[in-house]
């Protein structure tokens, strides 16, 4: 069923414009007088009729149904105290890594927010906030799937937001590159900043945002206002999280180099030439980041110097992110084969084939370990026995992990739907 999507709250233009398409109403080949007005009224009022029973019947479909974009009259909360500051959460990506999933985790809500979503979602205690196709930063009710509101930005959205108490941070791509903080209740942009074209997700550390650029610019912006501290220029496109560790700014580059660049000034302290590149954002695990490249590896690095401590082959491209918990390194290559590597003693690594073909890192959880492929299957793994404990079917591509918080799956499809379970 076709559903006309609703005006945005922000920088929409006029519904009944858009309804028209722009064009003159038809008005068939009979002569324009006032009996024609008056039938073409009266099919006009049958016509809103039948689009009313139309949208009474949408809010009538049952909570496994799919939610429409809705008039922003509603308001987001003023502030979730347990936010997702990190792409993935955290800097580990374990923030799933202590919850747990019924046996056979049911449907609760589909919601169709646009041509696709951009990057992975931020689950607030109570909200979803997604990046759209169309431009488009979307906050979701968490229990219902309902929107709350939406907020149209100048420029393409390719990474999912960030959230912080009372905001959320996002930047845009082409035609015009910016970094936004958003006021979480209405989406109100309270300022932005004019960067380049940003594909890699923001990094928040206290009061500071880092960015990253397609033309290799890294910026340290100032949350409150959005004022630029420093630029610096590496060479290579940034298509990865840059990473705020204790050491200083981790970046990896297209060049296929990893930086380390001192978080004050942003001059160069270390670098490293990496076996293929890096397309997500490396795991931080006390004074090391681990990461897999294009090339097959999966690495762990020391910090400060930047000295590999291991290198593994995982026999295909590692494109997502790698995750770190339990003192396990969790990789998902391309091919589908799920490494387990303990930290400490690599050579005691192992792999679970799933036989898919993959772009998104695993999402480790209390009892088992969540993946998703690119033809839209999602598996829960037993990685003891290597075995699959549950799987659903949804529309592919998948290219963002699958995430889990307070008993709740959250995962977002190919055609811009976005699938919660319980």
């Amino acid at each position: 069923m076709h559903v006309p999507r609703a005006v945005a709250q922000h920088h929409e233009g006029d519904l009944a414009a858009e309804a028209r398409g722009g064009h003159p109403g038809a008005h068939g080949d009979g002569g324009a007088g006032e009996p024609r007005q008056v039938l073409d009224a009266a099919r006009a009022v049958a016509v809103r009729h039948r689009r009313g029973i139309l949208v009474a019947a949408l809010w009538a479909v049952n909570a496994t149904g799919c939610v429409a974009y809705v008039p922003s009259s509603k308001l987001g909360p003023a502030r979730q105290d347990a936010g997702w500051v990190a792409y993935l959460g955290n800097s580990h990506h374990d923030a799933c890594a202590a919850e747990s999933l019924v046996p056979d985790p049911r449907p609760l809500w589909r919601a169709d927010v646009g041509r696709a979503v951009r990057g992975s979602p931020a689950l607030g205690e109570t909200v979803v906030a997604v990046g759209v196709a169309e431009r488009v930063v979307t906050l979701l009710d968490r229990a219902t799937g309902q929107a709350l509101w939406r907020t149209r930005l100048h420029g393409t959205i390719h990474a999912g937001p960030l959230l912080e108490e009372e905001r959320l941070y996002v930047a845009t791509e082409a035609p015009e590159g910016r970094v936004y903080a958003l006021r979480l209740r209405d989406g109100r942009t309270l300022w932005s900043t004019k960067t380049e074209s940003v594909v890699a997700p923001l990094a928040l550390e206290g009061d500071t945002i880092f960015a990253a650029t397609e033309r290799g610019t890294v910026l340290r912006l100032e949350a409150e206002r959005g004022a630029v501290a420093w630029r610096r220029h590496l060479p290579g496109a940034v298509r990865a999280a840059p990473v705020a560790t204790p050491f200083g700014l981790a970046v990896a580059t297209a060049a296929d180099t990893l930086y380390l660049l001192d978080k004050t000034s942003g001059e160069v302290r270390a670098r490293l030439a990496t076996p293929g590149t890096v397309l997500a954002a490396p795991a931080l695990a006390e004074s090391r980041l681990y990461f897999g490249t294009t090339g097959g590896h999966v690495l762990a690095v020391e910090l400060p110097g930047l000295a590999v401590a291991w290198d593994h082959p995982a026999g295909d491209g590692v494109f997502g992110a790698v995750a770190v918990a339990r003192d396990t390194v969790y990789a998902l290559a391309r091919d589908g084969a799920l490494w387990l590597i303990p930290a400490a003693h690599p050579a005691g690594a192992r792999a679970i084939a799933l036989r898919i073909v993959a772009t998104a890192g695993p999402t480790p959880l209390a009892a088992g370990v969540l993946v998703a492929s690119v033809s839209g299957e999602v598996l829960l793994v037993d990685p003891g026995a290597g075995t699959i404990r549950w799987r659903v079917q949804l529309d592919g591509p998948i290219e963002q992990p699958p995430l889990v918080r307070d008993r709740q799956l959250v995962v977002v499809s190919g055609r811009g739907d976005i699938h919660a379970y319980r």
